[in-house]
């Protein structure tokens, strides 16, 4: 739990005197503590709670905050049944350090405080735990066998009978403060479905069991994008598998779907295998080994000749097919005569075993040398 979350609640009535610049700061637990000097007791995260029995004059201040700032607490709550008013010099000290000072209500017992901080707290425990189980499934999904699959779910309460879409999600910006994983279970949460999270703060891997449909979940992730100022993201989704045979396949559609995404426009950019329109996403669609594969296969004899001569091969052959198989304008974009074009063009069709009189074999070159340009832009494996 942060500090924001604690001071947004209604039923605690906790007003902040300084630190806003640090509300999200992580609570660990609640301390209630009246030593002077409670520092050999405190844990960093703490959130302090003090009635202030140990302030007697101003130099207290500066003791308690130092004890507060060296334990690396998250923040201070104060009570004024015992000080009657905050004393100003708390006030400095805490803004010196930057700790966060908070006053509580007059009638606000310390308790209703520890036990907010101690469920929210079990809570995350809960959630921590769930993540590292949904990611022992993520990452083994699509190499084990699907009743292993369906055991994996029911023990994250997730239902095999009923349809699961994969979503991938990735920061696109430097909001750090966010975590996605967070965010997603937050704002995906849905009566009558499951959600399954795992991932990294920064990129995120979610399996959405139950009611939900490719449609429903973009608009979703649209809607807690709008409410998270600063926060931009780029998703790929998988249509619903109606089997949990198909759950690898997905998760691997969502995860190129993303991939494609990186480069939309807009704090949102989407990307599924319905919004395919074009060459460049279909070939983003594959895997990188199987783009890998068919480039090296139809050009890697081009490839490894250019390597050994010096030579310019693939080049020209990117040039000739970008100008629709024009001699002229290839020879003058190459700046070379349109004699040693086709003494270049002749190689490479001995090379490759195509012909450029084909519209099929020029295809089949074009798609070549354009899934060697999308395997240049995926990430690093």
């Amino acid at each position: 739990m942060r500090l924001a979350e604690l001071l947004a609640r209604d039923d605690l009535r906790l007003t902040l005197v300084t630190g806003r610049e640090t509300l999200d700061r992580e609570i660990r637990r609640a301390y209630p503590t009246d030593l002077p000097d409670p520092k050999r007791y405190l844990l960093p995260g703490d959130l302090v709670l003090t009635s202030g029995v140990w302030y007697s004059e101003p130099s207290d201040c500066e003791r308690f905050a130092d004890a507060l700032w060296a334990s690396d607490v998250a923040g201070l709550v104060v009570g004024l049944i015992v000080l009657g008013e905050l004393p100003g010099e708390l006030v400095k000290a805490c803004e010196r350090r930057r700790l966060p000072l908070i006053l509580a209500a007059p009638d606000q017992s310390f308790g209703a405080i520890t036990e907010v901080v101690t469920v929210e707290g079990f809570a995350a425990e809960q959630r921590r735990a769930e993540r590292v189980r949904a990611q022992t499934l993520l990452d083994v999904l699509g190499q084990i066998p699907p009743g292993e699959v369906s055991a994996h779910l029911r023990l994250l309460g997730a239902d095999p009978g009923l349809p699961t879409a994969a979503m991938a999600v990735t920061l696109t910006g430097g909001q750090a403060a966010y975590d996605l994983p967070e965010v997603l279970h937050e704002g995906l949460a849905r009566k009558g479905r499951h959600l399954i999270v795992g991932g990294t703060p920064r990129e995120a891997i979610a399996l959405v069991n139950g009611r939900a449909s490719r449609k429903s979940l973009a608009d979703e992730l649209r809607g807690l994008v709008a409410g998270r100022p600063g926060l931009s993201i780029a998703a790929g989704i998988s249509e619903m598998a109606a089997s949990v045979s198909q759950l690898g396949e997905a998760l691997e559609t969502a995860r190129r779907g993303m991939e494609s995404a990186r480069n939309g426009q807009g704090p949102v950019s989407i990307m599924s295998v319905a919004d395919i329109d074009s060459f460049d996403l279909l070939l983003a669609a594959l895997p990188s080994s199987v783009r890998r594969s068919f480039r090296d296969h139809l050009l890697g004899p081009v490839a490894d000749y250019d390597a050994r001569h010096g030579s310019e091969l693939l080049r020209t052959l990117d040039v000739f097919l970008e100008t629709c198989g024009s001699w002229q304008r290839t020879a003058d974009e190459l700046y070379v005569h349109v004699n040693t074009l086709r003494y270049r063009m002749q190689r490479i069709e001995e090379l490759t075993g195509r012909r450029m009189s084909s519209m099929r074999d020029r295809t089949d070159l074009y798609l070549a040398l354009r899934s060697g340009q999308v395997a240049r832009d995926d990430p690093a494996p």
